[in-house]
């Protein structure tokens, strides 16, 4: 029997758990033509949400294209990235004779390549050297948004891991490039998602800023735990195993409700049962849960400052809405411009996140468990 439980982007209603209400309101922006920020700490699902959201849209006629910015590396990368995701957009449910003619001149130094795969073609963007002249930003928004006019449509873009163009050299201009030419862009609604809240809000939130108050704000999280327990019940029962709504719960708990933790400690319990999903089973899978994460959290760790890995620990061990209190510096034996400096770049980071009772936690919480154990 196939285990039930997603880890990776969901592409199927069956597999998709609730999102009904966040769904709705931000197909509501692009049928309006408004841009928004989809933020939220890494793995809530934001990528499977938009996907949804866009399949929803697609029915609907619309445009859409879909860029995952997380591996940019240059200007020139992203703008190809960025051409790919609208030629895909453009041949979408086309076969490749008819995808040609219709992505031809859509950009002036920019084309449409195909591969043939054992499923048919993936098309990707290169750079038309015929042109003479560098991959302007400019040819690039010019180029969507007269297809898009000409042709009579609405499109809606997501960008998923939008802060990564603040990484670039080219930043300032990328930004304020992209700002120049979407506020004209009445037809097109964008979507800017990422998991590093701090430079998303400073982003778009700072006067000197190009994006400066240009999108509405959305702020996902956690699927509640009315939504997601019988969602559990109801995956084990479907595939002949038994998991009764106290030890969802427990699963739901154990790792805070954050989505993905939710379905893998779910996965990982459901691989380890026979016929019923018990406490033990639950808390032997908890374990290898957070055995299966440590090469990433050692990754972020081997990242850090010894200040910061010291306020880290810190806070994993007791949340505190007093990290500069004497007490808790002595306790921790930090220096206050120390703790200061180490706060803002692990906010900065969103490794630490500060919730609605003024404490501060860690934003991860199995990494908190890791660091603990």
């Amino acid at each position: 029997m196939k285990n039930p439980f997603k880890i990776n982007i969901v592409q199927s209603e069956e597999d998709f758990c609730n999102r009904a209400k966040e769904r709705k309101e931000l197909l509501q922006h692009a049928r309006s033509g408004s841009n928004v920020v989809l933020c939220s700490p890494r793995r809530f699902g934001k990528s499977s949400l938009v996907t949804m959201v866009l399949a929803d849209l697609q029915k609907e006629g619309f445009l859409t294209a879909y860029v995952d910015l997380f591996p940019i590396s240059s200007e020139r990368d992203f703008i190809t990235r960025f051409a790919a995701a609208i030629f895909r957009g453009i041949g979408r449910g086309i076969d490749s004779r008819s995808f040609i003619e219709k992505a031809k001149g859509v950009f002036r130094h920019l084309r449409p390549t195909l591969e043939v795969t054992q499923d048919g073609y993936t098309i990707s963007a290169q750079y038309d050297r015929s042109s003479g002249s560098d991959v302007p930003l400019d040819d690039l928004m010019e180029g969507l948004h007269g297809y898009v006019k000409k042709k009579k449509l609405s499109a809606c873009i997501v960008l998923d891991e939008f802060q990564e163009i603040t990484e670039l050299p080219e930043a300032k201009k990328i930004e304020g490039v992209l700002r120049s030419h979407i506020q004209f862009q009445k037809e097109i609604s964008y979507c800017y998602v990422g998991s590093r809240r701090r430079i998303l809000q400073d982003m778009f939130n700072n006067k000197s800023r190009p994006f400066y108050k240009s999108a509405f704000f959305y702020f996902l999280k956690e699927i509640p735990a009315e939504d997601f327990i019988p969602y559990i019940v109801k995956l084990f029962a479907q595939t002949g195993k038994r998991c009764v709504e106290n030890a969802a719960h427990d699963i739901y708990q154990k790792v805070r409700g954050y989505p993905y933790y939710v379905q893998k400690l779910a996965s990982i319990a459901w691989d380890a049962t026979d016929n019923e999903c018990t406490s033990e089973t639950i808390a032997s899978a908890f374990h290898v849960l957070v055995q299966n994460e440590a090469v990433d959290f050692e990754g972020i760790w081997s990242g850090l400052f010894v200040t910061q890995k010291s306020v880290l620990k810190a806070i994993a061990r007791e949340s505190t809405s007093m990290p500069y209190a004497r007490d808790y510096l002595e306790k921790n034996q930090l220096s206050i411009g120390g703790a200061q400096k180490a706060m803002k770049i692990l906010l900065n980071k969103d490794l630490i996140e500060k919730i609605e009772d003024g404490n501060f936690r860690l934003t991860d919480p199995i990494m908190a468990e890791w660091l603990k154990s």
